[in-house]
């Protein structure tokens, strides 16, 4: 009896062991962004803005705390960027208006080459007007484009940081 109790506490000591990890936050090394519009029907949104994946990218470097060589284990974030389109049309106008960024963020664990990212989430952002009571102007597209840039970023960020726990390298198995 007592050997069964024992075994059994240890059994319940063993499975109640924590996994070891290491606590965040993680800073950034590699940033890469890129654009996929081949699954929309005659997109014209690289034709006005054919460099959205390197500015999206360079915002997100602006923003992130960055990985120097000291950080132990750095956090890769990958964006693509999925479609740029006005309302529900792939097609912008002749003056390259849009009001609709859409894409996926996915954040990496750096030790974890061949795993699935450690948060995945799309990002949609939806510029609407609104009814005011007071004179409103809408902004040109080069400002309401680096607008749309710079929120894409932000929250691209945001979801790195939230980031707070990954498995010790020790567990990590490629």
């Amino acid at each position: 009896m007592f050997k069964k109790t024992v075994t059994a506490a240890g059994l319940a000591l063993f499975a109640a062991t924590p996994v070891f990890a290491v606590e965040g936050p993680f800073a950034v090394k590699e940033v890469d962004a890129d654009t996929y519009f081949e699954a929309m029907e005659n997109p014209n949104a690289l034709d006005y803005y054919p460099n959205i994946a390197e500015d999206i990218e360079s915002a997100v470097r602006a923003r992130a705390d960055m990985a120097d060589d000291e950080d132990y284990r750095p956090i890769n974030i990958d964006i693509v960027v999925t479609a740029l389109r006005l309302n529900d049309s792939p097609v912008l106008t002749d003056e390259g208006e849009f009001n609709i960024l859409e894409g996926i963020v996915n954040i990496r664990d750096t030790a974890e080459t061949e795993a699935d990212p450690v948060i995945s989430e799309p990002v949609v952002l939806r510029a609407e007007e609104a009814a005011v009571s007071y004179p409103a102007f809408s902004p040109d597209n080069n400002a309401f484009y680096n607008a749309m840039v710079a929120a894409f970023a932000e929250r691209a960020v945001a979801l790195a940081e939230s980031v707070d726990t990954l498995p010790d390298e020790g567990e990590v198995r490629n």
